[in-house]
């Protein structure tokens, strides 16, 4: 009876770990494109070292309203 219980218990976080997963790989995706009317914000995060995902707000801006 204990190894069932071990069994289904061990079965249950390989499915968890999966599902985890998958949803880190949807956000990865969406995070990766960004659309914007003009320009993306070109600044560099410090914390992350990626591109800031801000869209500027007018037609030859280079910098978000947070990095300008």
């Amino acid at each position: 009876m204990k190894s069932l219980f071990l069994s289904l218990g061990i079965l249950s976080l390989f499915s968890f770990t999966s599902i985890n997963i998958s949803i880190l790989d949807k956000q990865q995706v969406n995070f990766s494109t960004v659309e914007c009317t003009y320009n993306q914000c070109k600044a560099i995060a410090k914390s992350t070292e990626k591109q800031c995902k801000h869209c500027v707000s007018n037609k030859g801006d280079s910098y978000c309203w947070q990095h300008d």
